[in-house]
């Protein structure tokens, strides 16, 4: 599907300095300058762990973000209203790797192993391990899945302690070695019920798992670099993900092989997401650049640098969200139209009134120029003790070149 019209779409963008930025893409790409980014934070106020580790999206109709911070403090941001909530993940160690909404309860995980949903009334804690991710099932709310360092897949139910699936390591290498564990991101794939996730690895590996069929993965790619993130791709059963070489794949998982590769990043790839409409890839990266990318050609049809190492990045396709300054000059307009009206009225009373002539300024004579300043006896004296210096400094090269002379090791 190609763009026969232009496009806009809004894009939400977090930094590991902790300041939040929305982008107005346009797909005509004469319309895309620095006056479409606009910063929703004070870039002044921001404090050393300040910096975002994890967004997601509060609600189906994305006008509300949840935003998680370095120090645990989970923030809500709504699209016309700006920041108006705010809690403290202070219930374990570490930092905020997972956020989601069920129904008006909130489900936050940090990476010390714990997953905690509350509400006004009720609050429930589910120890799960050290992880490195938790998402939730955009198919059903009361699924979440979790992963790490050596604590594999497991998928949860909310109102339960004990996992519904546990994954099961694939067997020992042709050495009989061990193979080592580390989740780095995962997702649900769209359509399925929850039944099917792929999971990406620091170890090089992505894996499919189908909680129907068995504990061990259904589907393993190789690969020699490390994973950093991954996300549903447009196609049933492929993922994109992104390694630490800054490079970015299209896996089929039908196949079993690498698909595609998206040509740009110089940095380690942070978080990926998909436009359905014009089948568009964005991501973010350390290299402080945003891409854009088309499906179908594999051309990198936008790149901006944000001046900041990115994290997080989200695609609002549900609504839109105009720019704080359309908004404000859209607010300012019966001001300017009254501010109008009175300028005409002050105009039509300055013609009216009687002129007031003035009498000639006398012109002044001009000054006589300045004479110069002759050489005073200071500039003698100065002149005169930098030739005496000048002489000693002569006499105490020629000695030392004579004693130089005379010495024995220089005559060996």
């Amino acid at each position: 599907m190609t763009l026969t019209q232009d496009q806009e779409i809004d894009l939400f963008v977090a930094t590991k300095i902790g300041s939040f930025k929305h982008i107005k893409y346009h797909s005509d790409a004469t319309k895309n300058s620095k006056k479409c980014i606009e910063n929703l934070v004070d870039i002044k106020s921001l404090q050393k762990d300040d910096g975002i580790t994890c967004m997601a999206w509060g609600n189906d109709e994305q006008t509300e973000i949840l935003v998680a911070k370095q120090n645990q403090q989970i923030q809500v941001y709504n699209t016309q209203d700006g920041f108006t909530k705010s809690y403290t993940a202070d219930f374990g160690t570490g930092h905020v790797v997972g956020l989601g909404r069920y129904k008006r309860k909130l489900l936050a995980a940090v990476s010390g192993g714990v997953v905690k949903l509350w509400s006004k009334k009720q609050e429930q804690v589910i120890q799960v391990g050290k992880i490195d991710k938790m998402r939730m099932c955009p198919d059903d709310n009361t699924l979440f899945a979790t992963g790490g360092e050596e604590n594999d897949l497991k998928v949860y139910r909310l109102g339960e302690a004990e996992p519904t699936f546990c994954a099961k390591n694939l067997p020992h290498d042709w050495l009989q070695l061990r193979r080592p564990v580390w989740v780095s991101d995962l997702t649900f794939l769209p359509n399925e019920g929850g039944n099917l996730l792929a999971v990406c690895s620091r170890h090089g590996y992505v894996r499919l798992y189908d909680t129907r069929a068995q504990r061990r993965p259904v589907c393993n790619v190789e690969f020699t670099m490390a994973a950093t993130c991954m996300a549903p791709s447009f196609d049933e059963r492929q993922v994109l993900v992104g390694f630490g070489r800054g490079q970015l794949h299209q896996v089929d998982l039908r196949k079993g092989k690498p698909d595609k590769g998206f040509k740009g990043s110089a940095g380690a790839i942070t978080d990926i997401t998909t436009v359905a409409e014009g089948r568009l890839i964005v991501s973010t990266s350390l290299d402080r650049q945003l891409r854009v990318h088309q499906y179908e050609s594999k051309e990198l049809v936008y790149k901006q640098y944000l001046t900041s190492k990115l994290t997080c990045v989200l695609a609002q396709t549900e609504t839109t969200t105009p720019l704080r300054s359309v908004r404000s000059g859209a607010e300012s307009t019966e001001a300017e139209a009254v501010a109008v009206a009175v300028e005409d009225d002050m105009d039509e009373l300055f013609d009216n009134m009687e002129t007031v002539s003035e009498k000639p300024r006398k012109t002044s004579e001009p000054e006589p120029e300045a004479k110069r300043a002759k050489p005073s006896e200071d500039d003698d004296a100065i002149f005169q003790l930098l030739r005496s210096t000048e002489k000693q400094k002569r006499k105490r090269d020629k000695k030392k070149k004579e004693k130089k002379a005379k010495s024995v090791f220089h005559n060996a």
